[in-house]
Parts: C-alpha cells; structure tokens; sequence
C-alpha cells in the first residue's frame, strides 16, 4: 500500500437481510487529507463508515488503518486507535452540561481518580473557543439549539486528538458563519496531520474544503477525483447517473386567490408584526440568516409558541391556533428541521409512522381500534405517490435513509388531510437526488390547492423552488420579492441589513 495512504477500504461488500447494499466498494485516505465523500442517500456513505468504524461487519474485504490490517468489532475499539466518527444525529446526553458532554468517557482526572471539574471546564472552553464559539461551558445541553448542539459534538471529536476524523453532514444545522468557522478548523487540523472524511450532499462544501471527492451509486465505488477537477455537471451524473432528473426548475403555474394568510402577528423576543400571505397554486419560502425568526414563526404558525397579537385567515375563514392540537384540527401540518427529535418515531413501521395524525379519525372505529386494512390501504397509496424507497410497509422508519424519512414525514401530514403544509429546512441532510423528489412533490401539493410554506437557509433551494420569497431580519419580514425579480444579492442584502436598490414589487 501507498505510504502516503492512511486508510484503505478496498472490496468491501454488505449485505441485510439478503439485500446487498455494498458491492465491492473501494475507497483511500491520504496522510494530511480532506477526502469528500458523496452519493445520493442510501448510496451506501454511511453502511461504509460503519464498517470502517466498527458498527458493522463486513461480509467481504478489508480495512488498513495506519499500514495495519485492522477488523474494528466496536467504535470504541476504532476511537482508540485514532479513528473518530461524528454522525449526522446528534447524541448527546440533554441532561448534561457541555463540558460533560465534551468529556464524556473521557473525563479529566486529580491523581486520587476523582473529576477534575475545574480541568475540565477550563479544558471544555479551550476546545469551544478554537471553534471561535462562545457556547457556556456550564450550560445544559437541552438549552441548546440544533446548531449548538451540533457545535458541542465536534467539540467533543477535536477533543480527543483523533488521527482520522469522520464527519457525515457536520454543517446542516449551521449557519454560513459557524459553517466558515468550522472549516478554518478543518483546514488547520489538516496542517496538522490530522485526515478527514467528510461526508456531504453540498457541492459548494466539497469544492471549498475538499482535496479530492470519491462518489458511491447504489453500493458501489463510481469515482475518485481531485475536488478542482469537478463541477455541478459532473458530479450529477456521478451521483444519480443521469444529470435531468437531478436539476429542479419549478414549473410555471396558474396561481388562484388566497389561501393562506397572517396578518400583525406578534410574539415578544420572537416575532413583531409579521404578515405575509400564500394563493392557491404557490410554494413561498421564507430565507434568513440563521437564528432571524424563522424557527419561531414556524411555531407560531403550529401553535407552540404564544402569540399576543395577530390573525391567521384559511381560505378566507379566521382561524384560532393556541396550541398544535388547535393546527392539527384547523389542516395545519408541520415538518421539523429536527427529524429525529421531533418529526419519526424511528422504532414503529413506514406504515404507523405515515397513518399517525390520520389514526384518531377515519382509521379508527368508535372505540379506538385500527382499522388495519384501511391504515395499510392509505400508508400505500402515499408510500407510492412520493417513491419511498424500502423494503415493505413494515420496515421500521428509523432504518430509512435520511431522504425517504423526510418523504414519509411529508406524506403524514398530507394522508392526514391539511390546508397548510409549514416545512422547516425540507431537505437537510438530504442528498441530490432525494432533493428533486421532495421538491417535485411539494410542487404538486401547491397546484393542487395546498399552501406550502418552506423554511430555507440556502440560496440555491430558495432561488430555485420558491414562487415567492420573504425575507426574515431581526424578526421581522423586511422584503417580499417574486422569485423571477429575486437575486443572491439582492436576499443576502436584506437579510444582512445592507441598504440595496429593490426588485419590481411581486
């Protein structure tokens, strides 16, 4: 093997349950390396680094760590030799503070075997402060956004000086200012011979971070590439082997009256004075640098977050929404940024998880039993309207990739029978092509009468689905602008505050 190799896979193979989800797969990692590595979701990414890291057996192949012949039969064992995993779910223990989070199994210790507590907050903040974030080291994690939240598990990973590091999707829940700040570090941990995987669904990630890109489709190696070498075309096809189905360009539709409409609504610390409205036929976007009011105005729509002032009007009709249970009755419906958290229940089936608001009404008899084969005939019908791709009806959601999770989510809400479809950050975590299929669907559920309002952080998403876009500042809506007048200038402008010259009104 190459003495400037690191780590090698080379032929492996894995196989669930008679399906083979790996055939053969090859991939390197070079001393002093950012090594992208890409595909579609359920590609094989995370089936792969599994295997490496000790999760998994694989059925054929091998593993060279450091020139070594290695067969990891845990992520502890891995973590000793050097080798760090940081998965895109967050796992951290919400009752703990940060710093013992960071510390975790690692806690630093006085020569009588006790904590070092003051040693480890001290060390806890060394960590935060080369992140150049300012988290308290003190505070509970459950008091934590998703984007801290995801900051405290790199944090945790640098602190262990691993040799290689792995990360799958490290920036989804961050900002484009945390999202520079991480990648200084990476780059500076490269200098320092440390190599990295990084795991990514976002081109401008692996051009910017990047030395070279490997790509998997349906379980095997495609390609490896210098990251200079690559541009959006290329790697399109490499992804998903056909460059048309990848690219989404919202087709043009007839737009009918008002469905959907907020006017003065106020909430104090969260939200002041917000009105915007969606017709029939429309897909609005709402953009914003991160933390500007997005996530409220999403509660606020759903029920969970108090409001002092403001309407909310459905087809013209004044609704009262005071509590998500309040929404759910009026056909609001609402997909998290926090899939795991807040959106699957990873353990019960496709099926329990898609039928779940529809179980208290026609699905269920006056006692409250399922009706198992009308629950089976609607999870079905909407499994096949949105490609769910899985093994049956009775997989467990959890085992899903991250793409076909976020269909099922969706489709929840819309088997379930809504007015309004409210989605925060719709395809985080989800690679090129499972992006194109939600977009195609939230398309048809606007020309088909339902208001679809989307959070977005990326501009390429907004300018590419939206029919109309808002901009959040401060929380407020300081612009409103059609997506044909709309530019990246001009929506970073507003967003930052910047004084610029205005588009023709929509």
């Amino acid at each position: 093997m190459d003495s400037d190799v690191v780590l090698a896979a080379e032929g492996i193979s894995k196989s669930f349950s008679g399906v083979q989800v790996l055939k053969s797969v090859d991939f390197t990692l070079r001393k002093n390396e950012i090594h992208a590595l890409m595909g579609e979701n359920g590609a094989g990414k995370s089936t792969l680094i599994k295997i490496i890291s000790g999760d998994y057996k694989k059925d054929t192949g091998s593993v060279v760590f450091n020139g070594q012949r290695v067969d990891f039969s845990n992520p502890g064992q891995a973590l000793r030799s050097g080798l760090r995993v940081i998965h895109q779910e967050i796992n951290l223990v919400r009752s703990m503070t940060v710093a013992e989070n960071i510390f975790l199994g690692n806690f630093p210790l006085r020569k009588s075997r006790t904590i070092d507590w003051p040693a480890m907050y001290r060390q806890a903040k060394e960590v935060l402060d080369s992140l150049e974030e300012n988290i308290p080291p003190d505070k509970k994690v459950r008091q934590l956004s998703i984007a801290e939240q995801q900051i405290v598990e790199i944090a945790k990973a640098l602190s262990e000086r691993p040799k290689v590091l792995i990360m799958d999707e490290p920036t989804a829940a961050l900002n484009d200012q945390e999202t520079a700040s991480l990648f200084r570090r990476l780059k500076k941990l490269k200098e320092t011979g440390v190599s990295i995987i990084y795991i990514t669904h976002r081109f401008s990630e692996m051009y910017a971070l990047a030395d070279r890109v490997t790509v998997l489709r349906d379980g095997s190696t495609v390609g490896t590439a210098n990251a200079s070498d690559m541009n959006d075309e290329k790697l399109i096809k490499m992804m998903v082997g056909n460059e048309v189905d990848a690219l989404f360009k919202r087709r043009e539709s007839e737009k009918g009256g008002q469905l959907f409409a907020i006017k003065g609504m106020h909430s104090a610390g969260a939200l002041e004075d917000i009105n915007l409205h969606i017709d029939r036929g429309e897909l609005v976007v709402v953009f914003g640098l991160f933390g500007a009011g997005q996530n409220e105005l999403c509660r606020a729509i759903f029920g969970d977050l108090p409001c002092e002032s403001g309407e909310m009007y459905i087809k013209g009709k004044k609704v009262r929404i005071k509590s998500v249970r309040d929404a759910c009755k009026n056909g609001i419906g609402y997909v998290s940024d926090d899939r795991k958290g807040e959106g699957i229940i990873p353990l019960l089936s496709v099926q329990e998880n898609i039928c779940l608001p529809s179980y208290p009404g026609s699905l269920s008899n006056p006692l409250g039993v399922v009706k198992m084969g009308k629950a089976r005939k609607l999870a079905k019908q909407y499994f096949d309207k949105f490609h769910v791709k899985c093994r049956s009806l009775a997989q467990s959601l959890g085992s899903l990739s991250g793409g076909n999770q976020q269909k099922c989510m969706i489709a929840r809400w819309v088997a379930g029978g809504i007015e309004l479809l409210v989605l925060n950050m719709p395809t985080r975590g989800v690679d090129v092509g499972a992006r194109a299929e939600i977009y195609r669907v939230l398309e048809d559920l606007a020309d088909q009468g339902v208001a679809v309002l989307a959070i977005s952080l990326e501009m390429p998403e907004v300018l590419s689905i939206a029919d109309r876009i808002y901009v959040m500042r401060e929380r407020k809506i300081v612009a409103e602008v059609a997506r044909k007048d709309a530019s990246q200038e001009y929506l970073l402008a507003k967003a930052m505050g910047v004084n610029t010259a205005a588009p023709a009104a929509p």
